[in-house]
């Protein structure tokens, strides 16, 4: 007969009083809880505490069995609060076991303030709160050396859980070790299990970090064990955890149909148990599996629903991992402004609960996934943000791949080419033909070029015509100059190597000379520091390279062609930009308009585009003669960068064999925010009150920028009132009051200080 079997038919004897009873309806509780029967061990404990929340009921109680109820109802509203995924679960059991804690040690019952110290580490670490985890569990450890054989187990067990959730992995398998002889020495078939498949996930962990096949293949048997004393102990959810370990194994070792076998198996078991947040652990899991083998859409799907759920709950480091999943899905499935989204997401939530290394990883994967469509300045402040949150981290795969997030960010802003052919600057509009023949008449004097236009009009690319058709020998060197430190310039443009990034530029000798006999492109140039300008300004005159003290050889041979997506001009005469360089850049000066003012370049573009775009996709998807026409009415505020990106989003999510018509065109059309916006799905992602607000606030913005910042001008051009105008920034626009320019201080009236 089992112990449970044992303690109910003690229970049901009518002599005991009530007192001993509720003694054993806990040690009832303890002993299902353990076996991983949790609703089971609520029912036990009877009428004395029904639900979380609900204070248990502690009348009629000496202090050491009401100490024993409220540790109880607390650990079990941890554990049936995670399974569920009830929102401030874990707060009530920290309440709850802080309370039993409190009479404990007023009874100076050592064994049971270790107890219970451990349930309550347990309960910082399903918040992801590593770090108060690590101190209670420490405690324990430190105060109650002298504990019995199995408190000291689980607190070493514990701890070794929490270092391999922030991928302290050395530390980890420390506590493992010293945990080992004490658990080989219990007789508990639950407590064994558990050491067995942490261990198991501790090998797995360094196994795919460090590509170590015998820990992988350490890590099955330890799995194995595992399972062996789960089964023993009857414990049915972890015998799950078991199975969905085995199943991310086999998925990271190639062997795809045993990981959904496994993956099947553990979903089914925690379904059984009503188990919701080891159920989307499951699932999370899955979606991986589908984005290795690019069932993009699968895994989206998957990952959304897992999200959902972990909101609900208060398990932020497991809803940080979702969000990166169902990020990463959503920036492979083109949807890149909700991928952004969901990936912010997962480094906030991973930060609040104090879980660094997921925070880091959620921004490597910002990175990895998003980096074309991101700015210079935003990729290099997304790395410096990994960089940070990743410097204690002992995973070797996750700093492998900050190490390649850091070369992302220089090739990013240095981009080296050796010119053979033309580019194509597709155009059909006679203004953008003059344009090009005037750049095709500098192209071959040795003097700098300023080009000028909104971004995405094509910049860079009439920079490369020019060098194609100067006929230089030398190479093409871009720099985007976006945002970027004084120490990145130099070592980008010059060579000298420190800072963060020396791995990344370390091998090469500066843009000047890799650019020597070619042109050096600089875009973004406005965003340079008066520092860095001024250190361009004595490389354009005189061949020096200012931070190094030498020149260069004389009669350096690099052409110099910068570009800026505002008006460089105002910006001088703001003295935001250095006038000497001003003018000396404006030798010759090439402005490409904005798309909207050359809607005939529109249609050409667009065929280009789709050419261009079936062929990498692989997909059949038809754009008629006429919805091309219909693209010259797309709100295109990003230019032909944007117009690629909406056919790229309408060619990954049509369907094969689908035409886009016109009709679709036009209702794109109409709106204002087209990030999530496709040609196959127009209306995908729309607001109403989201366009108009849009609509709203790029008025006010022309407005207050056509008033000088003045709030009583912009108001009479929108035809509202000052007040109403103020109203609106505070509530609606609060973006813009960096736009309002600051009224002067009242002088007060000589009536009024007269009067005082």
């Amino acid at each position: 007969m089992s112990l449970a079997a044992r303690l109910i038919r003690q229970i049901e004897n009518p002599d005991l009083d009530y007192v001993e009873r509720v003694c054993l309806r806990c040690q009832l509780a303890k002993e299902l809880e353990d076996s991983g029967n949790y609703e089971a061990a609520r029912r036990a404990i009877g009428q004395l505490w029904q639900r979380i929340g609900e204070r248990p009921n502690l009348d009629g109680l000496n202090q050491q069995i009401a100490a024993e109820v409220l540790l109880r109802a607390g650990s079990l509203s941890g554990w049936i609060g995670s399974a569920n995924q009830i929102e401030g679960a874990q707060e009530i059991a920290k309440n709850l076991i802080s309370e039993s804690i409190t009479i404990f040690q007023t009874l100076e019952q050592r064994e049971k303030i270790a107890e219970a110290y451990i349930d309550l580490g347990i309960c910082y670490w399903r918040e992801g709160a590593f770090d108060e985890a690590r101190v209670t569990l420490r405690e324990v450890l430190n105060r109650f050396a002298d504990t019995n054989g199995e408190h000291r187990a689980r607190a070493l067990l514990n701890s070794a859980i929490v270092e391999i959730s922030v991928m302290k992995f050395s530390d980890a398998l420390q506590l493992l070790l010293e945990a080992a002889p004490l658990f080989e020495e219990s007789k508990n078939h639950s407590a064994k299990g558990r050491f067995h498949v942490n261990y198991a996930a501790l090998l797995k962990k360094l196994g795919v970090a460090e590509q170590r096949e015998d820990y992988i293949d350490q890590a099955l048997i330890e799995y194995a064990a595992a399972s062996y004393h789960f089964e023993q102990a009857g414990h049915i959810r972890y015998q799950a955890a078991v199975e969905n370990n085995l199943g991310y194994l086999f998925f990271v070792t190639g062997k795809i149909a045993e990981a959904y076998e496994h993956l099947d198996r553990a979903r089914r078991l925690f379904s059984n148990l009503k188990d919701s947040v080891h159920t989307v652990q499951v699932d999370e899991t899955r979606a991986r599996v589908f984005l290795a083998q690019r069932r993009n859409a699968e895994a989206e799907k998957v990952a959304r629903g897992a999200v959902q759920t972990l909101e609900r709950g208060d398990e932020l480091s497991l809803l940080a991992e979702a969000l990166t999943t169902w990020g990463v899905a959503l920036a492979r499935l083109g949807r890149y402004e909700e991928a952004r989204t969901a990936l912010g997401r997962a480094g906030e939530v991973a930060e609040r609960a104090g879980d660094k290394e997921s925070a880091g990883v959620a921004a490597i994967t910002t990175i990895e996934e998003l980096g074309e469509q991101l700015a210079v300045g935003e990729l290099r402040a997304m790395y410096e943000r990994a960089d940070v949150l990743l410097g204690e981290s002992q995973n070797t795969e996750t700093l492998r791949r900050l190490r390649a997030c850091a070369r992302v960010v220089v090739d990013a802003v240095r981009v080296r080419v050796v010119q053979s052919t033309a580019p194509d600057f597709v155009y059909a509009d006679e203004r953008t033909g003059e344009l090009l023949r005037t750049a095709h008449l500098i192209a071959g004097t040795q003097s700098p070029v300023l080009i000028t236009g909104e971004t995405g009009v094509g910049k860079e690319v009439l920079a490369r015509l020019i060098h194609h058709w100067s006929g230089r020998e030398g190479e093409f060197v871009a720099i985007n100059c976006g945002a970027l430190t004084e120490t990145l310039f130099e070592s980008l443009l010059f060579g000298h190597v420190r800072g963060s990034f020396t791995d990344a530029v370390r091998d090469h000798a500066g843009a000047v000379r890799e650019a020597v006999g070619g042109t050096l492109f600089l875009d973004e140039i406005a965003d340079l520091s008066f520092t860095s300008q001024g250190k361009l300004l004595r490389l354009i005159e005189r061949g020096e390279i200012h931070a190094v003290g030498a020149p260069l050889p004389e009669h350096v041979d690099v052409r110099i062609i910068a570009a800026a997506n505002c008006d460089l001009e105002r910006s001088t005469a703001r003295r935001e930009f250095r006038a000497d360089l001003f003018y000396r850049l404006n030798t010759f000066h090439l402005v490409i308009p904005a798309l909207r003012e050359r809607p005939d370049d529109i249609p050409p573009l667009a065929n280009h585009f789709i050419e261009e775009l079936l062929k990498i996709h692989r997909k059949r998807v038809t754009f008629t003669p006429e919805t091309v026409q219909a693209m010259r009415r797309l709100p295109l505020k990003g230019n032909a960068r944007e117009l690629r990106a909406l056919i790229e989003r309408t060619l990954l999510t049509a369907k094969d064999n689908m035409v886009i018509t016109p009709p679709d065109v036009e209702a794109v059309s109409l709106r204002r925010l087209v990030s999530m916006a496709t040609l196959s799905d127009p209306w995908e992602g729309f607001s109403l009150k989201a366009e108009v607000l849009d609509f709203e606030n790029n008025l006010i913005k022309l407005a207050l920028e056509t008033a000088g910042g003045g709030v009583t001008q912009a108001a009479r051009l929108l035809g509202i009132t000052h007040q109403r105008l103020c109203a609106m920034l505070q509530r609606k626009h609060k973006n813009l009051l960096p736009a309002k320019k600051s009224s002067p201080p009242r002088k007060r009236s000589v009536i009024s200080k007269l009067g005082r």
